[in-house]
């Protein structure tokens, strides 16, 4: 044992009970466990009382030993303690150094610390800070003569916006929160959500379904916004009021209303409804249907449109060699009547699983401007990036987000106010440039070091599984060998269906995960013909076993029919038909 151990949190408890220093080494703790074995076993012991304190003892050492025995769980309880000895850890941490072991436990330990922080008051901030740099790309005609220079045009870039918003929560119960805010920013004083203000939330759950919650902003002009809302299983419904005490007899109060329903029993397709009264400008109706739609192009399990690999774990599965093969596309429309403000919107998304990337496309249509926006968003478990650009008669906006551990940036640059096309477009291609070669250096090579390391890993696991596993496969091919000889010989002396050999494994070339089936096929075989129902994985079938979960799996057979050789790949969740279709069949 390195007798430099790391021990931060200081967890002896175990090498108290064995009696030996924490930079014991392997032989001195397995000869004190036989020393006190020899004392405190139950067996060795006449009373009864005895044997019962004895017993408790005896536990205590042998748990003590098996833990200081076991160099990887030495690890672990000497870095993070007993209660990280529940945690299931990944078997493959057992085959690395020390150093590598300490290293995971090290961020483990940090994660986990995150992880009770943010349970506790669950802090949330945002930074927003606008640039306006729309005189380094504006016309030269559009300047004054004393600002065509660069000089000039850098001078004139300036913080259009700045705000903080920061809030925290505290879980009172299991049915109500608190959250308070602070905002602080350079907004148009007329906006009355703009200012500077704090504010304190209460959400109470009465029930699964219903829900309250009422806001008050602390500093004037002391604003209260109360919410309710109601959801089942196929309808939401939404009302929200704002309004200020001290004018509550002089203006009515601005009222939203929205409602929302699934419109198909066997489809995800949602309409919405939303009605908004303000006594200071026209109220507005918003109409929208929205539709996702999930996919999954990695396997033949797309033959079921919903399927439970939608929100899975792609680190701990093979995936698509591309990283496009699973996800979930949405489209919506809608519009909106707010008298001159009246639109007609659309939107269309894709979201990549497998690389945690979604796309986002918008277009709106009104009276007074045509607006669009693009969005590109890449997320893992802490962090998110996401640029768009979009415009509108606001001009040219391109906008990036960073978030990490729920703190958000924002930094929105207004490009130019007017209409400038080829500012546009190359506002368009150098992102989208940027995009297609961070997939290429980093998406994709990142996608298929987790495809390998699936399959190292699988591999792993069959070869540890591999005597048991081995076992009850021989004995099942043994059982099924004399009925797959009957079937064959019968089959060679009519020119009917012979099974040269059968392989079952994953569609990538991993052979090492590749199980010979050629008994248990040739079993199958009934008057010259091999039928399989699919919807459902053959690793069911006797003298099948499934070597690598979660993966795509094809089932490759050669076979001769009417003294003529074929081949068939069939994937695992589609039906087996042998011979293949267009061959006629004369049964005998």
């Amino acid at each position: 044992m390195n007798k430099s151990r790391v021990d931060p949190v200081r967890n002896e408890y175990f090498y108290s009970v064995l009696n030996v220093p924490t930079t014991a080494s392997a032989n001195e703790i397995r000869e004190r466990y036989r020393a006190l074995s020899v004392i405190f076993h139950p067996d060795k012991q006449r009373g009864e009382r005895t044997k019962d304190t004895a017993a408790v003892e005896f536990l205590e050492i042998q748990k003590a030993y098996e833990v200081l025995s076991d160099p990887f769980l030495r690890e672990v309880y000497d870095f993070l303690g007993e209660d990280a000895l529940k945690n299931p850890w990944p078997a493959e941490l057992r085959s690395q150094s020390a150093e590598q072991i300490r290293a995971h436990l090290r961020r483990w330990r940090i994660d986990r610390s995150q992880e009770v922080f943010d349970h506790l008051i669950r802090p949330r901030g945002t930074v927003t800070c606008g640039i306006d740099a729309s005189t380094l790309f504006a016309r030269s005609d559009d300047l004054d003569y004393d600002s065509r220079g660069i000089l000039a045009r850098f001078c004139g870039v300036w913080v259009s916006q700045f705000a903080i918003r920061h809030s925290v929560t505290k879980v009172l119960n299991e049915k109500t929160n608190l959250k308070f805010t602070s905002h602080l920013g350079l907004g148009s004083r007329n906006d009355l959500l703009s200012r500077n203000n704090l504010m304190g939330t209460i959400r109470h759950q009465f029930s699964p379904r219903l829900a309250l919650e009422a806001t008050a902003h602390f500093l004037d002009p002391h604003l209260v916004v109360a919410k309710a809302s109601y959801e089942d299983n196929d309808n939401t419904l939404n009302c929200r009021v704002h309004f200020i005490p001290a004018f509550w007899n002089l203006l009515p109060p601005a009222s939203t209303v929205s409602f929302s329903r699934r419109l198909f029993r066997h489809a995800s397709t949602v309409g919405s409804v939303a009605w908004t009264f303000s006594p200071l400008s026209m109220g507005s109706f918003e109409f929208d249907i929205h539709s996702p739609q999930p996919f999954d192009f990695s396997s033949p399990e797309n033959y079921v449109h919903f399927t439970d690999r939608m929100n899975a774990d792609f680190t701990n599965k093979p995936g698509s060699v591309s990283g496009f093969g699973v996800g979930l596309r949405a489209w919506s429309c809608g519009f909106q009547l707010s008298g001159l403000n009246s639109c007609i919107k659309t939107e269309w998304s894709i979201w990549f699983f497998e690389l945690s990337l979604r796309f986002k496309a918008g277009l709106e249509i009104g009276f007074r401007q045509l607006a669009y926006l693009v969005t590109a968003t890449w997320t893992n478990t802490n962090t998110a990036i996401s640029t768009s650009f979009g415009v509108s008669t606001k001009g040219l906006i391109i906008r990036f987000e960073l978030e990490y551990l729920h703190q958000k940036w924002i930094l929105p640059i207004t490009l130019s106010t007017v209409r400038n096309q080829t500012l546009e477009f190359f506002s368009a291609v150098l992102p989208s440039t940027a995009l297609l070669l961070g997939y290429h250096f980093v998406l994709k090579p990142r996608r298929q070091l987790q495809r390998s390391l699936y399959f190292r890993k699988a591999e792993r696991l069959l070869e540890e599984e591999n005597s048991q596993l081995k076992r009850r496969i021989d004995d099942t091919v043994g059982l099924l060998s004399e009925t797959a000889k009957r079937h064959m010989q019968k089959e060679k002396s009519r020119g009917g269906l012979v099974i040269l050999s059968a392989k079952y494994g994953p569609e990538t070339d991993a052979k090492n995960l590749t199980i010979d089936v050629t008994v248990p096929v040739q079993a199958l075989v009934h008057n010259s013909q091999v039928h399989v129902p699919g919807h459902r994985t053959k690793a069911g079938i006797q003298g099948f076993c499934d070597p690598a979960p979660a993966s795509p799996k094809l089932l490759r057979v050669h076979y001769l029919f009417r003294d003529r050789q074929h081949y068939a790949e069939i994937p695992d969740y589609v039906p087996v038909v042998l011979p293949l279709p267009g061959v006629s069949i004369v049964l005998i």
